[in-house]
């Protein structure tokens, strides 16, 4: 079709889905078709109230554009807040769902659209935590002269299949400043409760890993600053064996606290659980760097180590070693696996032990 005939326009196109309907799905079939009319009945009649186009039904998910971003967001707040008293409910199935919105140019193709706008759109909707809602920069700028927006701004962020990096905004706002941890304990925890905790890790393999890691990393770097300071006078024979014995038991104790554990961990109610996680995470000197699906990465990036960071955060970075300081959250319904350094995965499960049932 020649580009002259092609019908584009500029939209506001929001992606809607239901946090871990795979797994309802799985679990119960007929509980999961009745939360799909549920969410269809509380959904349809606000998408008419902001002048909004279901374009299509896509499983558990919806594509809706609006010809206003003011109209679209508040639609998005008005969607999460009908579901959040609908759920509150003890004789409803209680679902949540995340939304995505973005400002951009799509193509009309009969009843379908097409284009950078939808694709965009359909990549930061994971990205939103559950009950959330997730904007690009271009409906924020948009929006924010007209609404009181609460949010969290993350900065270059990559979209899947996507070249350029994005700015977005994460509603409601997750503070990633340092917080008094009983602060905290009153703002995001008191509806937390965990009806279970299992070690999933294989120790002895993760150990060995570790210990592998940290055992070629300290020789080249040994070699490195040896070779630096004596040149061709390095020799093993200098060493004692009261050296290599105190060398070998830092190496055990260094591998077995770097080593990387994994958690799974089932809520009675998931819906702060990512506030809380990104808060206490966030306050162990990691940085969110990546969502995909419902896998969220933190990146260890400490202060203390302002020299060593750019080496990690940089894409040259060898994926072997960048992976010992990334921690990551896989959300599935109500549970969540976890995998991370031992130190700071055994702090985090402290930190939750008192809202364990």
């Amino acid at each position: 079709m020649p580009s002259s005939q092609i019908e584009r326009k500029l939209a506001a196109i929001m992606f809607t889905d239901i946090v871990g309907f795979t797994k309802i799905m799985g679990d119960d079939e007929t509980t999961a078709l009745s939360i799909l009319e549920n969410q269809q009945s509380l959904i349809n009649p606000i998408v008419k109230e902001h002048k909004g186009t279901i374009i299509k039904k896509m499983g558990d998910g919806f594509l809706i554009e609006f010809l206003s971003t003011v109209e679209a967001v508040e639609c998005a707040t008005q969607m999460q807040d009908s579901i959040k008293s609908y759920n509150t409910s003890d004789d409803n199935l209680e679902f949540h769902i995340r939304i995505g919105i973005h400002l951009g140019d799509i193509v009309i193709l009969g009843d379908d659209i097409l284009g950078d706008g939808v694709n965009i759109a359909s990549r930061i909707e994971p990205l939103a935590s559950p009950d959330g809602i997730c904007i690009t920069d271009a409906v924020y700028q948009s929006v924010k002269s007209k609404l009181k927006l609460d949010c969290k701004r993350i900065d270059e962020v990559d979209l899947k299949h996507i070249d350029d990096k994005y700015t977005i905004y994460k509603l409601p706002k997750q503070s990633d400043e340092k917080v008094d941890y009983k602060q905290a304990d009153e703002i995001h925890f008191t509806k937390i409760e965990i009806n279970s905790v299992n070690n999933e890790t294989k120790i002895v393999k993760s150990y060995f890993k570790a210990l592998i890691l940290m055992s070629l990393s300290g020789l080249i770097m040994w070699l490195f600053i040896m070779g630096f300071i004596f040149g061709d006078e390095i020799s093993f024979h200098k060493f004692q064996l009261s050296d290599i014995v105190g060398l070998l038991i830092l190496l055990s104790i260094f591998s077995f606290i770097f080593s990387k554990w994994k958690y799974k961990i089932q809520f009675k109610d998931i819906r702060n659980v990512s506030s809380l996680l990104d808060t206490l995470i966030l306050n162990y000197g990691y940085e969110f760097v990546n969502q995909e699906n419902n896998r969220i990465e933190y990146l260890h990036l400490p202060r203390w180590a302002f020299l060593w960071n750019p080496v990690i955060k940089s894409k040259y970075c060898p994926n072997i070693l960048r992976n010992g300081y990334v921690l990551r959250i896989d959300y599935d319904g109500n549970t969540i696996r976890i995998d991370g350094m031992f130190y700071h995965l055994k702090s985090l499960l402290w930190k939750l032990k008192k809202h364990y049932k």
